[in-house]
Formats: structure tokens, sequence, C-alpha cells
């Protein structure tokens, strides 16, 4: 992060402190959403999710955790990821035991917003875990509101892996891991997250018996110790989507695809 942190910059981090602190599994208030909005993207609407920005998130019924504001992938980034991966998956004819019924893997879907965005552009079927139960209720709360045909469950992302035996090579997987003690002064370190990334690569193949597939994984803008690239060794990367940065370095998100 950069050394020296405006009054903007200094307000987010005093108020990210909070919403991982004391206000981790409390429902935030539409005022407290729209200061969210403010201080993250430079306008309370820039926090959307579902399609809803944040004052009308209330009004809608939209809920929201105070870990879930500053650990979601908002519309303004899911988007482009998800316009991304169709016009790849356009270009390959898919493959396997039920080739044309992809499906996509939402392993630890937070808010659900980026298994919706997918779902919603690649007509996929997307099934999503979440082990938090405080996370999962938001959750089943908001897809409910707008009528997303999401199947969520309450689950450890290997149980559902379990559940889920490879159709497509155009499956597809969305890995957000609380990072936890991986977010480090030196950057953030996918080998660190509960459970590591590569951990979690190697449960999504073993759960695939040799049918490749697609992953999708967000990660901050400052990555350390190689990490990223370690992590997804043999992997072929296939495109990463860097919205424009809002935060100082280290406090941004990436995108990044791969073939698995």
């Amino acid at each position: 992060m950069t050394a020296t942190i405006d009054s903007t910059h200094a307000a987010y981090f005093a108020f990210r402190d909070r919403l991982l602190g004391e206000l981790r599994t409390t429902m935030l208030t539409g005022e407290q959403l729209c200061e969210a909005g403010r201080l993250i993207y430079g306008r309370p609407d820039g926090l959307s999710l579902y399609g809803i920005p944040a004052p009308d998130m209330t009004a809608k019924g939209i809920t929201l955790l105070g870990r879930t504001v500053i650990e979601c992938s908002i519309d303004a980034y899911t988007v482009p990821v998800a316009d991304a991966l169709a016009h790849i998956q356009a270009r390959a004819e898919p493959q396997g035991p039920d080739a044309n019924n992809p499906m996509i893997t939402d392993l630890f879907c937070g808010s659900g917003n980026f298994g919706h965005h997918l779902g919603r552009r690649l007509s996929h079927p997307v099934h999503a875990a979440e082990l938090d139960p405080a996370v999962h209720d938001a959750a089943r709360n908001n897809l409910d509101r707008i009528n997303s045909p999401i199947s969520l469950h309450l689950i450890d992302y290997r149980d559902l892996l379990g559940k889920l035996p490879a159709r497509s090579t155009h499956d597809t997987y969305v890995v957000e891991p609380p990072w936890g003690p991986a977010f480090t002064a030196d950057g953030l370190d996918l080998t660190r997250t509960s459970p590591p990334v590569p951990e979690i690569l190697d449960d999504i193949r073993r759960s695939r018996d040799g049918l490749p597939c697609y992953i999708a994984i967000k990660t901050n803008d400052q990555i350390a110790s190689n990490s990223l690239n370690r992590s997804f060794t043999g992997a072929h990367h296939l495109q990463s989507v860097t919205p424009t940065p809002t935060l100082p370095h280290g406090a941004n998100m990436d995108f990044h695809l791969y073939r698995l």
C-alpha cells in the first residue's frame, strides 16, 4: 500500500476495520451501505449487487453483513468477468458426459453475486456453497428477493464438490476463499488463504476425474511471493480483468480466469 494515505482513504480503512470487527456479523443500515459505497468505490451506488445499488437495497429488502460488504464482488466487477468468460467459452466446443449442460459452482459464495452474474450471462445452472450460517442466511434472503435460481447450500465446499460430478469442459468454479492470514504486508499470499488455494484446486481436480474446467478467482492487486502463479502451476491462464483502482495499491481487486 502507499506510504501516504489521504483523508478519504484513511476514512475507508477505519470503516473497513469496523466492518470486519464490531460490525462483522451486523446487518448494515441503508446509511451504512451508502457510506461503504462512497468510501470504497467513490459514490454510494458504486456498491451494487444483483443489479441493485446501495441506495435502493433497503427498500428492496437486500441485507448485507459488515463482512460481506468488504468481501463481496460487486456488479461492476463481476459483469465484465462474466462477459470475458462467455467469449472464451464461445470459442471452444464443450466435451464431457453432459457436454451441453455445464454448471457453475461457487465454492465460497458470500453474497452469491459472482455466481449470479456468471449464471445469467452463461445461462448455466449455479450451485453455491457457504459455510457461515449468518452469511448463508443473508445470501438466501437476497437471492430469494431477486428470484435467483441459484441452488444455495449451507455446506463445506468439499461436500458440494462430492455431490457434483463433472459434466462438461465448460464447467466453471468460482474460487473466493476467506483471506484471513493470507492478507499480509507483502500482499496476498494465496497459499495461506483458508483453505489454501492450491488445496482447493487439488480438490476440484479430484472431483473431476481428469476432465478440464474453468476457474474464476478474485485476488487483490498485490500478490505476495508469486503465489498466484505458483498456485496455478499446470493450469493455463486465459485472461485477467482489472477494474479501475479506487483505493491505494494492495486494496483493489483483480479477477483471473484459468483453464484447469
